[in-house]
């Protein structure tokens, strides 16, 4: 294969990537909600370090696992600020209501 067959297979795999980090974002956008109505809150360490090592436990390619880890803590991280939007847009409909 030329080099631009390997650009074009890199570029789908990217945008499957980007499918799957936008679905992911939608659960934690609900996760996010639930959360906010049971009074939960946003970080669950033990859930995150769980995360990480269910990641590391299925590597098996050639993203060494400190790698792997260091991607998926900035998605935590993302995820994490989605669920605070979401928990402080909730508590700002509340509160209006309220009034």
């Amino acid at each position: 294969m030329k080099i631009e067959d390997w650009r074009n297979e890199i570029d789908s795999i990217d945008a499957e990537i980007v499918r799957l980090m936008n679905r992911r974002a939608s659960v934690a956008v609900k996760i996010g909600a639930l959360k906010a109505t049971a009074g939960l809150p946003i970080v669950d360490g033990d859930r995150e370090e769980a995360i990480l090592r269910g990641v590391c436990e299925k590597n098996q390619g050639a993203l060494k696992n400190e790698s792997l880890i260091r991607i998926f803590r900035q998605i935590i991280s993302e995820s994490r600020n989605i669920q605070t939007k979401i928990a402080g847009e909730m508590a700002a409909r509340k509160t209006e209501i309220q009034r």
